[in-house]
């Protein structure tokens, strides 16, 4: 059994969700314990929060740094910039809309990631999402 407080949700509506993709941080030049700990450098309290991935059949790790109201969001220009020069293969950042409260969601980890303009029909729904929200 799995502790929901644990899995990456979709960003609420009007929330800024901000995390970095662990298992891609080997493309921005990091191990996992050094980007954490760079995050930390950078002033960020990084929670570890997970998503099932059913094609390869194994969990993807996220260091959750920011989940705030848009209208209180910390992740200005110089934020921005300063994140997405330590972490720019393995960065996430998310503004939730009503469409993202679908309980099936899955990230699209870059702007080249092709189910960033999938329709939901094409998104092959994550069983572990699906009856974790039932």
């Amino acid at each position: 059994m799995t502790n929901s407080n644990y899995r990456l949700l979709p960003a609420r509506d009007e929330y800024v969700q901000v995390s970095i993709y662990l298992n891609r941080v080997h493309l921005d030049g990091y191990t996992p314990d050094r980007a954490i700990a760079q995050l930390i450098e950078m002033g960020y309290a990084p929670t570890l929060q997970y998503q099932w991935n059913p094609k390869r059949n194994e969990f993807d790790l996220f260091a959750l740094i920011h989940d705030r109201p848009i209208a209180d969001s910390l992740m200005d220009k110089q934020a921005c910039d300063a994140l997405w020069a330590a972490f720019n293969q393995s960065s996430l950042y998310v503004i939730g809309c009503e469409a993202a409260q679908n309980s099936n969601w899955l990230a699209a980890r870059s702007f080249d990631d092709p189910r960033r303009h999938a329709t939901p029909e094409e998104i092959e729904p994550l069983e572990a999402n699906a009856s974790a929200a039932a």
